[in-house]
């Protein structure tokens, strides 16, 4: 918790405050044990193509709520309410819309339900390939003359990618693309 009061808190430094609460790697540890929990529920056939069942928007909801609890908690901490935090982003976004972007997309992603889907698949595309389940699908879809390659999400995983499973979604703040 930092001695600068909110009032004389500049908007450039309030908002850093809480994309750095925001990826304490605590928090960002608990998002990814999240994920990983309920990953398994996602098809891995793009968004589009499959049902969308009623559970996945009440998981979409509390993987927000793990967002607007972390927030909430950081703005608490700091003595700052919601109108100044508000009033913060519009007037940085406007004097500096680059330095801002990361985090207002890392916002965005925890509210868009598709690129939560796609976080989701993401994280169950790695810990099937963590607990070797993607050999036995490749098997399988060989056995039968399958899906190529290109069709499957599995694929995207074959880049050799460093990036942790969090970073890619929500965790790292980075742009989304």
């Amino acid at each position: 918790s930092s001695s600068i009061s909110n009032r004389a808190m500049p908007p450039a430094v309030l908002l850093e405050g809480l994309r750095e609460y925001l990826e304490h790697e605590d928090f960002l540890v608990e998002v990814a044990a999240w994920a990983w929990e309920y990953c398994t529920k996602f098809p891995r056939e793009p968004v589009m193509r499959w049902e969308h069942p009623l559970e996945f928007t009440s998981l979409h909801a509390e993987y927000r709520q793990l967002f607007e609890n972390r927030a909430d908690e950081y703005l608490e901490e700091e003595g700052i309410d919601m109108k100044t935090v508000l009033d913060t982003v519009q007037a940085e976004m406007q004097e500096n819309p680059g330095p801002m972007r990361a985090l207002i997309d890392a916002l965005a992603a925890s509210e868009d339900y598709l690129a939560f889907c796609r976080y989701m698949q993401q994280i169950r595309i790695r810990r099937d390939w963590a607990e070797g389940k993607d050999l036995l699908d490749d098997a399988d879809a060989e056995s039968n003359g399958g899906d190529s390659p290109a069709d499957s999400p599995k694929s995207s995983r074959r880049g050799g990618t460093s990036r942790s499973p969090v970073s890619e979604g929500r965790g790292g703040l980075e742009t989304l693309e």
